[in-house]
């Protein structure tokens, strides 16, 4: 259900330097929005791009304050994702914590549109094969960290919303594609899968969709959605298998990778970890991507995104086409000669 459209929107973006962060200010720009970002640690890319931005941090008031100001909207992307708890406690303080002061500060300042960015990782993904819509229920207290804390973050957008906040939620799953500016788990491992770097791949999938369309539904409930509501950003699920095959047709070559029961990956896991621990990068895979892909839900329905916020999910193969041709232009992949 579209709002009353806002002359001359000035967008607030946190998150602005991350993966969704960077697509989505390419979107603000095409359409022709001013927008002003958040930045946290690193600000090279908004430099380089000459954006304004204000550097701060999600748990700090006066930092979403100054970010706030002169803005009509804000787009709430920033977030810590994890596939290896929670060590520190960052993940929750940002993607709960963060999420309560950045919505409390907006409904203060009476700020008329909110897009908060949750996660499919919200919802119970099983049974993996029975339709996942967004009547599904939560994670429980058993999930893992990352999945309780965009759960919790999405009940105190809720919240907000009973006390007058004017926000939708938005749901996407597996995002992936050009640009990276810091490299994704989804970017590295299609580019891993390429440059024939993964060892052995194990049965299991997940529901993959492109960046690209994720930051159009998400620019579009700038004027679009119902208040309080969330949607679902689902693309396609894929089995690994299915992914390399995909690669495979891009590259112009057969990419042979083994595939080895999910036992031996499990095995493996205190080996991960050891070689994690002496070379400092982080692992392969842990217990948590295990489980993803192993229980990652087949029937993930975008339709009410589709019939409220116009979104339009590409054929992956195209994702993963482009994709690799950024990698190319951005030396991340050097062609024989």
């Amino acid at each position: 259900m579209p709002v009353q459209h806002l002359q001359n929107m000035k967008v607030a973006i946190t998150g602005a330097c991350g993966h969704i962060g960077i697509s989505v200010m390419k979107e603000l720009s095409n359409r022709g929005f001013s927008y002003k970002a958040l930045a946290h640690h690193d600000t090279t890319y908004l430099e380089n791009a000459q954006v304004e931005f204000i550097k701060g941090e999600v748990n700090n008031r006066q930092d979403i304050e100054k970010l706030l100001e002169g803005c009509d909207a804000l787009i709430h992307s920033a977030a810590i994702i994890s596939i290896n708890g929670d060590k520190g406690g960052a993940v929750r303080k940002v993607n709960v914590e963060g999420v309560r002061n950045v919505m409390q500060t907006a409904l203060d300042m009476q700020i008329k549109r909110v897009v908060h960015i949750s996660s499919i990782h919200a919802y119970n993904a099983l049974p993996k094969d029975e339709e996942l819509n967004e009547s599904r229920t939560f994670v429980d207290k058993g999930a893992f960290a990352y999945d309780q804390s965009k759960r919790d973050g999405q009940l105190i957008v809720k919240e907000m919303v009973a006390k007058g906040l004017k926000a939708v939620i938005l749901n996407p799953t597996s995002v992936t594609g050009a640009p990276e500016n810091r490299m994704s788990y989804q970017g590295k491992a299609i580019l891993d899968i390429y440059q024939d770097k993964i060892p052995a791949i194990f049965n299991g999938g997940f529901d993959w969709v492109d960046v690209r369309d994720v930051s159009s539904a998400i620019c579009n409930a700038l004027t679009m959605g119902q208040v309080g509501e969330n949607y679902l950003l689902s693309g396609k699920y894929y089995t690994m298998r299915e992914i390399i095959n995909l690669v495979s047709d891009v590259k112009g070559e057969k990419i042979k990778i083994p595939t080895i029961p999910v036992w031996a990956a499990r095995a493996g896991l205190p080996f991960v970890k050891l070689q994690s621990k002496i070379t400092g990068k982080e692992p392969l895979y842990t217990v948590e991507s295990i489980d993803v892909l192993v229980n990652g839900n087949t029937k993930i329905s975008n339709e009410k995104a589709k019939t409220e916020l116009g979104f339009n999910p590409r054929e992956f193969k195209e994702t993963i086409r482009d994709l690799i041709s950024w990698f190319k232009e951005n030396g991340y992949i050097h062609e024989k000669a």
